[in-house]
């Protein structure tokens, strides 16, 4: 990641610097999840996550139901990487 402007960086770019939950934790970005239904929004446990999956687990692309009781809504993940222009989601 040579370029200097952040803020042309594209999804694909961010998810080649930080592919798996090991790379994000190395990374220090923030992840978190928002339900498409309710908005709830909760940061994810990333050391949970690759201590459960392992550090090589990857939540590009990944989709789980909402931890709200009650929801039947999906959550997508985001990051948060350091110079990004904004939030990134990770379909």
């Amino acid at each position: 990641m040579s370029r200097r402007n952040h803020d042309r960086y594209t999804a694909g770019d961010w998810r080649e610097a930080g592919p798996t939950v090991g790379a994000i934790l190395a990374n220090r970005w923030l992840v978190y999840t928002e339900c498409d239904l309710c908005e709830l929004r909760i940061r994810a446990d990333l050391k949970r996550i690759a201590r459960e999956r392992g550090p090589g687990f990857v939540l590009w692309g990944r989709a789980t139901t909402c931890r709200r009781m009650g929801c039947p809504g999906r959550v997508t993940f985001w990051v948060r990487p350091h110079g990004a222009y904004g939030d990134v989601g990770m379909t």
